[in-house]
């Protein structure tokens, strides 16, 4: 498909918000030129349902509002604030993974691949341990395929529950700020602005699936990927300073994000394709990253690449994901303390492995692993 038509429209293809029809984008080239040109393609292209907050947020913004939005996210979600939970993180995963080192098996997904992310930014935004399971549920059920009406409906009200709650904390944080992303964003300036409650609420919604969704699925894909290819596991375990080159390779071969969309905002000609005006465009990052033009023998895991650079796993240009800096920190803290306990991680044999159901998410549901236990975590 890449090869013979790299840019094809498929008037059935349906976004999780309603919209039917879209650009199908396969190609490297065309992938960076889309993402990388907020002049023709627009990242507004949610429509305003009403009953739908998701277009609320960084992520769904042009300039000259991303910049601010970006420029006031960016003071509280960056390394230098992050890292401050290094500690609380690394507890955490000992919590997780010290039940589970008896019985030699686990859902790497469930136990493991959910729990932790899920608790790290639930944390970060100062969600209470009790409401974790519920938020949760909501944001499996938005970023899940839409097929039928119901499930539309579905994810609209999943969708408005999440912002109800989030809605209910962020005014709590006005009465009462805490050490948490929310106070921060509450309290964060830019030429003297602060976001106003459309686009605070949006961005807090933002920041949990950033937060959630990239490091559940990157922690998902590492383990499959060490079950697949056990001598990168050995060499991780041999060579921990080649952590970035094999967290860059898995993103190239099964990148987080799926893919992504956008909005063109004028007539324009793509790749031969007669682009109109309002036409949606579904950029695929994994085909993208498996363009052989680009990445050599591309089905081939290679952490060697010395261009995993032109990797587009968290998008291009201004809309290059925010979560970025947590999922890796998050991860090479997640691996160290697994692998510090475990060893010869496996797909349990007869197992069913479940693919996430999503146009939006590379991941897994279900995979079923075994692995033998190891000594204490120093």
């Amino acid at each position: 498909m890449r090869a013979e038509n790299p840019v094809v429209y498929d008037p059935e293809f349906v976004f999780y918000y309603g919209v039917k029809g879209a650009w199908q984008i396969f190609s490297h080239k065309e992938a960076k030129q889309v993402l990388g040109d907020y002049n023709s393609f627009s990242n507004l292209f949610i429509p305003n349902l009403g009953q739908n907050i998701m277009g609320r947020n960084l992520n769904q913004s042009d300039p000259p509002d991303h910049k601010k939005l970006r420029s006031l996210v960016a003071k509280v979600f960056v390394p230098s604030v992050i890292s401050r939970h290094a500690d609380w993180i690394r507890q955490q995963c000992e919590e997780i993974i010290e039940p589970l080192l008896e019985k030699g098996e686990m859902d790497f997904i469930h136990d493991f691949a959910i729990a932790l992310p899920n608790r790290v930014i639930a944390q970060l935004l100062g969600i209470p341990a009790e409401d974790h399971a519920q938020v949760h549920s909501w944001v499996t059920t938005i970023v899940t395929n839409v097929k039928t009406m119901e499930e539309m409906q579905a994810s609209f009200a999943a969708q408005q529950q999440i912002a109800n709650y989030l809605d209910k904390m962020i005014e709590m944080r006005r009465i009462e700020p805490k050490d948490d992303l929310i106070s921060h964003l509450l309290a964060s300036e830019v030429n003297g602005e602060r976001l106003n409650n459309e686009d605070l609420l949006g961005t807090v919604v933002g920041m949990f699936l950033a937060g959630f969704e990239t490091t559940s699925s990157l922690l998902g894909n590492i383990a499959y990927t060490f079950c697949h290819h056990p001598e990168v596991l050995d060499h991780y375990l041999e060579h921990p300073e080649d952590f970035d080159n094999i967290i860059n390779e898995v993103l190239r071969v099964l990148p987080s994000a799926k893919s992504m969309t956008r909005v063109a905002k004028h007539d324009l000609e793509l790749r031969g394709q007669q682009i109109k005006k309002g036409d949606y465009l579904n950029i695929w990052l994994i085909s993208a990253n498996h363009d052989p033009e680009v990445f050599p023998e591309p089905d081939k895991f290679d952490f060697r690449r010395p261009n995993h650079s032109d990797s587009l796993s968290f998008g291009h240009g201004i809309h290059y994901c925010f979560g970025v800096p947590l999922a890796k920190m998050e991860t090479e803290i997640a691996l160290k303390v697994v692998f510090s306990r475990i060893r010869k991680l496996r797909i349990k044999e007869g197992a069913r492995i479940e693919m996430t159901p999503s146009t939006i998410i590379t991941g897994f549901t279900r995979l079923p692993v075994t692995f033998s236990a190891v000594g204490v975590y120093q």
